[in-house]
């Protein structure tokens, strides 16, 4: 890959210096599959088992139709109740749980997506969210009465679940099924109206909470001493509640840069990239919460990284590279030794560079697909490293960054998660000083949900570079964007401009 922060981030393959596994590593490796063996949905599926997907995902709809057509014991619901436990029960006799995930207009099997059964399915899946449903797993152990108990859940309306404190995790409560886990959206809604101005003053004591956390974090592991976990989980929750209420108020504020800070600010930048890329797949509030963490700890190996090695301006030797691509295992060492923190954050701090095509570091063998927390970080990492000013690299202008992140979609980066992470960021992210066909420049507000290209901006300068009056305009509105356009985006340290003077 063309772009300095990737290829430094593990585009080539390990030396052979790298190829022995030290016993911090192999230990690493156990947490790694245990973390995978106990997490639902997180064992791969044969592609026979993908394709069989199909015939479970048919079978709910089916039950979910008939339910909303028929009393509960009419013969139609006890069929197909009987056809949905025969379907899972199939798998279950393999030996896996059936995790089904539902997000935006896509449904997950386990971690892969669906992509032609998302299409044909996409009244379930809107169903599903709809009534509060981000997932639903059938795990082994499951009998045909559990089945039939979970009917109301299934064929619940809308109306009915909204009428219900706890919504349809309560639902699932009361149909006394041990073996079918739901797990409900938050009822923290992004269209939840907050005031302004109490929304950006909850994400900049968030942000600046977060800050504070890692400087912390760097003291003590410098002296040797012991991580606060309470502190570090209080931390996460708190940055994933910011997320919920007011996405776009946390990703304004994403686009903060340190020279001098830059692996505090990093850190943070790319824990809130990570925890809204993430909510846009779940609302499990125990996920988020875990990826939090992952994501702020990422880079927690770098701190015993030499400072010499990592604001070196030219190229690394061998040795420093070595040194450099062990801060992976490195961190994952000191969140292991730290008891309490999950330890799908811990796989998190290993694998954020492993690569989507496995071309990364550390290698495992035998090679297995990363985690989706790591492949979330992935993303949320390469773009934010990108935009940032490092030692050996200017920074990218943000259009240019998203551009490379969607060319590494399918080689470095889960190409499912790129494109969430485009939908949500827009073309022109929050944050970035724009260029507009008509001359005029601006800041973008946050991106359009209905055109990538067409952000909402502040238009704060005229064609002639004369500053205005801040105007804020939808350029996918064409009754407010008067036929206007971006055309790129602009640095605004080379124009003398401090974005935080117009947000």
């Amino acid at each position: 890959m063309s772009d300095e922060h990737l290829s430094r981030a593990g585009a080539h393959a390990p030396t052979s210096a790298e190829g022995s596994q030290s016993e911090a590593e192999r230990q690493l490796e156990r947490i790694t599959a245990e973390v995978r063996e106990s997490a639902a949905g997180a064992r791969a599926f044969s592609v026979e088992q993908i394709q069989r997907a199909r015939e479970v995902l048919a079978r709910l709809y089916a039950l979910r139709r008939a339910r909303r057509l028929y009393p509960a014991e009419h013969p139609a619901v006890a069929q197909t109740a009987r056809e949905l436990y025969s379907v899972i029960t199939a798998y279950h006799n393999e030996g896996v749980d059936v995790s089904l995930t539902f997000f935006e207009d896509e449904v997950l099997l386990g971690e892969q997506v669906l992509a032609e059964d998302s299409m044909l399915f996409d009244q379930l899946i809107r169903d599903m969210v709809s009534i509060g449903a981000a997932s639903i797993t059938f795990m082994r152990g499951m009998t045909l009465e559990e089945v039939v108990r979970f009917i109301p859940v299934i064929g619940a309306r809308i109306e009915e679940v909204e009428q219900l404190e706890g919504g349809v995790a309560t639902l699932a409560e009361r149909a006394r099924c041990p073996h079918i886990a739901i797990s409900a959206v938050s009822v923290v809604r992004d269209d939840v109206a907050v005031e302004e101005g109490d929304a950006r003053e909850l994400a900049k004591a968030t942000y600046t909470g977060t800050l504070e956390l890692l400087r912390e974090l760097e003291r003590l592991i410098k002296a040797n001493q012991s991580v606060n976990v309470s502190h570090v989980k209080n931390t996460a929750r708190s940055l994933v509640d910011s997320v919920l209420r007011n996405r776009y108020a946390m990703l304004e504020l994403s686009g903060l840069k340190s020279f001098d800070e830059y692996t505090f600010y990093h850190s943070v930048n790319v824990a809130i990239l990570s925890v809204a890329l993430g909510s846009k797949l779940t609302r499990d509030y125990r996920f988020l919460s875990a990826l939090g963490v992952g994501a702020i700890l990422h880079d927690i190996g770098k701190m015993s990284v030499d400072l010499s090695v990592l604001n070196k301006t030219g190229p690394l030797t061998s040795d420093e590279w070595t040194e450099m691509r062990r801060h992976p295992v490195r961190g994952a060492e000191i969140v292991a030794l730290t008891s309490g923190i999950d330890r799908a954050s811990i796989v998190c701090v290993l694998e954020h560079h492993m690569r989507y095509d496995l071309g990364g570091y550390p290698a495992r063998e035998p090679a297995r697909q990363q985690h989706i927390a790591s492949r979330i970080v992935a993303v949320a990492d390469a773009y934010d490293a990108m935009t940032s000013q490092r030692p050996y690299s200017a920074p990218r202008m943000q259009d240019e960054a998203m551009s490379v992140v969607a060319r590494c979609a399918g080689t470095a980066l889960d190409p499912g998660l790129v494109r969430q992470f485009i939908d949500m960021m827009g073309y022109y992210p929050p944050r970035s000083l724009v260029l507009l066909d008509t001359g005029e420049t601006a800041v973008v507000v946050s991106p359009s949900a209905t055109d990538r290209a067409r952000p909402v901006v502040r238009i704060i300068a005229g064609p002639d570079g004369t500053v205005v009056a801040p105007v804020d305009l939808d350029l996918s509105r064409a009754d407010q964007a008067g036929g206007r356009s971006v055309v790129r985006c602009l640095d605004p340290s080379g124009m003398n401009i401090d974005i935080a003077e117009f947000l």
